[in-house]
């Protein structure tokens, strides 16, 4: 079973249902190509606070992505996505402020124990689905919260500082610059979204949308769906932790705001604005996201009521999200060719 005869089987694909693979692939190279060309040369002619902000963005977005994965792909929608944040974020700091650890043994031990973690969560999580997929993940994330509040060694609700960043001296480069841990995270993200996107237009990952579409079906052709869930709810985690690592060395610092259900809300918000079950969508929502965030709050105190306006219109007029809206865009513009 191919991805592209299960996409045909999504009603909210649209007009895109007869629209071909490779000119929707040629379409949006065209579109963001000169986006990547533009994230690469960015720190060239921006200011400081313009990298800053895109360095916010890219983190973002590889949360979202880890969402995206699970909720788009795979249709389970989860409020507990922050937890694996967190875990990312105090795996490192943990290895390296209390056991002395090398960030470079330290990252690595951390994405497994989040990766076994995740797998022993996800098989209790994955057997529900709807409405108590999304409790119980809820409550596993509030349970880990409440955890780092008040352990000792994650020093309760101030945190842990002095998380390291990765010692770039063998390229003549010192992450603590803005511009070098800019192209540092550009290079994570960019590593994280192609993984994805290997996942996704495999089997395993045409497997994720047969189950999104329907499950018993799946379920009767014979395929293992708890295992696939798993799998699913493991790879989302892994990445997560990935921008959980990445936001605490940008911060130097990590507490249990981190893992908080609205941090997961937040990444649930990010998927929906940009467009699920697209590769690029966490990414361009996560931008939407955090510049009228940061725009709004230069405006108003009362931005979150403007961005909650701002998100019911998106909503509204832009089903499918940004990428869904674009993409029909697309597939009109093919037809009438």
């Amino acid at each position: 079973m191919s991805t592209d005869f299960i996409l045909t089987r999504d009603k909210r694909v649209g007009a895109l249902k007869r629209l071909p693979v490779p000119a929707l692939g040629r379409a949006y190279a065209a579109l963001f190509g000169p986006f990547a060309v533009l994230l690469c040369a960015l720190p060239f002619f921006a200011s400081g606070y313009v990298v800053t902000l895109a360095v916010e963005v890219m983190i973002a977005g590889v949360f979202a992505s880890g969402i995206n994965l699970l909720t788009g792909y795979t249709g389970l929608v989860s409020l507990g996505q922050a937890m694996f944040l967190g875990f990312g974020g105090y795996g490192i700091a943990i290895g390296t402020a209390l056991l002395g650890w090398p960030l470079w043994v330290s990252a690595p031990v951390t994405l497994v124990l989040v990766a076994v973690i995740a797998a022993a969560i996800g098989a209790i999580c994955t057997r529900t689905r709807g409405v108590e997929f999304l409790l119980i993940t809820l409550a596993f994330s509030q349970m880990f919260y409440g955890a780092a509040i008040k352990l000792r060694w994650t020093n309760g609700s101030d945190g842990m500082t002095g998380i390291p960043r990765p010692d770039l001296s063998l390229l003549g480069l010192n992450a603590d610059n803005p511009t070098a841990f800019y192209y540092y995270v550009l290079s994570v993200a960019a590593l994280a979204l192609l993984m994805l996107w290997r996942i996704v237009t495999s089997p395993f990952g045409s497997v994720l949308v047969g189950i999104r579409e329907n499950e018993r079906r799946m379920t009767s052709m014979g395929y293992a769906v708890a295992n696939y869930k798993i799998g699913s709810f493991a790879l989302a985690a892994v990445t997560c932790a990935v921008a959980g690592i990445l936001q605490s060395q940008y911060t130097y610092f990590v507490n249990p705001d981190a893992m908080s259900w609205q941090m997961s809300g937040e990444g649930v918000l990010m998927v929906i604005i940009g467009g699920a079950n697209v590769i690029l969508g966490p990414l361009v929502g996560a931008a939407v996201f955090v510049v009228v965030k940061q725009a709004l709050s230069m405006i108003t105190e009362e931005y979150n009521l403007f961005f909650g306006i701002f998100f019911m219109l998106v909503v509204a007029f832009f089903r499918g999200g940004v990428l869904g809206a674009i993409s029909k865009l697309i597939g009109k513009r093919h037809e009438r060719a």
